[in-house]
């Protein structure tokens, strides 16, 4: 009976002492709740740089100029002298055809004119005497100056037979062939000028935002690697009623040899910017139920924790988020690790410190200078 007893009072007692130890795990001071070690992050301070609000849109290369040369006159294709992908400047003879016919009207026309001129020099004089009547020097006067109009119009028919670039560009078509007979109005080539280039796109009127002349954007062309700079050169004055959008023309200059009129393009366009604004990398940032927040680390006597803060955003670059409200450049904002944290959870800092505040990779910082376009 005693034993029985002395055992109960002992399987009581160690129960005791057992749940007070499972009290001191959960509660104690040694660790996170449940007894949960410190989480190891990484956490950097926010940058100061410009915020911008970008458009993308994709566009087709167009060249600068493109037209159909036709002919102007009737005739056989005596010579070609350019052929499709050459550059030529405005002037330069692409096509001649058979003239001899035409040479022959202007040598009768110029007969004519100098026959007609003669005897008009020769009446005018007598006229001055008053021995020549009204009705013969107005003959005299008509029949010259319809000569001087026949030899102008020989002319022309004459530069008809030659077919010149009316612009500096490329050819980018050719219709006939040598020998050909072609009519007046048959499309004989199709020429483009492709310095520049020009990409035209519309962009909604709400979204237009600080876009000028002027200003530069970046181009991601299928036919090249690396991203090249587009200059804008107009920007309509107007808002198409159908569409609600405002059309930019954009213009590039410079651009690899083996890009061409009909490539596809990305554009990227900033339309908004904030100087001086202090932005976070984007995967820093938790949304919840439409709100965002980080995790910003507060140390206290020498222990580091996590605090979950509600932030406000701004532009979002490719790398960056602009914050408007909540932090401080002050405030280290956990960039790796935060997906586990609760509030006040511990934290072990994994960065070198200087002044208690992490470095801020070198990478990180060009990473965000890139996606800042100038306006």
């Amino acid at each position: 009976m005693v034993l029985n007893r002395c055992f109960k009072i002992i399987l009581i007692t160690s129960l005791l002492l057992a749940g007070c130890s499972s009290e001191d795990q959960r509660g104690g001071k040694g660790g996170n709740r449940g007894g949960k070690s410190a989480t190891n992050v990484a956490a950097i301070s926010p940058v100061i740089q410009t915020a911008a609000e970008f458009y993308t849109t994709t566009a087709i290369l167009e060249p600068s100029s493109d037209a159909d040369i036709y002919a102007r006159t009737s005739g056989v294709i005596r010579a070609i002298y350019h052929e499709e992908g050459d550059d030529v400047e405005a002037g330069a003879i692409l096509l001649q055809l058979e003239d001899d016919d035409q040479k022959l009207r202007l040598e009768k026309a110029e007969q004519s004119l100098r026959s007609s001129e003669r005897e008009y020099n020769r009446l005018d004089k007598m006229r001055k005497s008053g021995a020549v009547s009204a009705n013969d020097w107005e003959a005299i006067y008509n029949t010259y100056h319809q000569a001087k109009t026949d030899k102008e119009l020989a002319e022309l028919a004459l530069s008809y037979t030659k077919v010149t670039a009316s612009f500096s560009g490329r050819l980018v078509k050719r219709e006939v062939d040598l020998g050909a007979h072609v009519l007046s109005g048959t499309l004989l080539f199709r020429m483009m000028s492709i310095k520049p280039l020009l990409i035209r796109v519309h962009v909604p009127a709400n979204r237009i935002g600080q876009v000028t002349a002027g200003q530069w954007v970046d181009l991601q062309l299928d036919s090249v690697e690396q991203p090249i700079k587009g200059e804008i050169s107009l920007v309509s004055p107007i808002v198409d009623p159908d569409t609600g959008t405002i059309k930019v023309t954009i213009k590039l200059e410079d651009y690899p040899q083996n890009v061409r009129p009909g490539d596809f393009t990305q554009i990227l366009m900033v339309t908004n910017s904030r100087e001086n604004a202090l932005m976070v990398p984007n995967g820093a940032l938790l949304e919840e139920r439409g709100q965002y927040y980080v995790y910003t680390v507060t140390t206290e006597e020498g222990q580091s924790s996590a605090k979950k803060t509600q932030v406000e955003t701004g532009y979002v670059s490719t790398e960056m988020t602009e914050i408007r409200s909540g932090i401080s450049t002050s405030d280290l904002i956990v960039v790796k690790g935060q997906r586990n944290l609760s509030d006040g959870d511990k934290v072990a800092m994994i960065d070198d410190k200087i002044d208690g505040k992490s470095k801020i990779d070198d990478k990180q910082k060009q990473a965000g200078d890139t996606q800042q376009l100038s306006n």
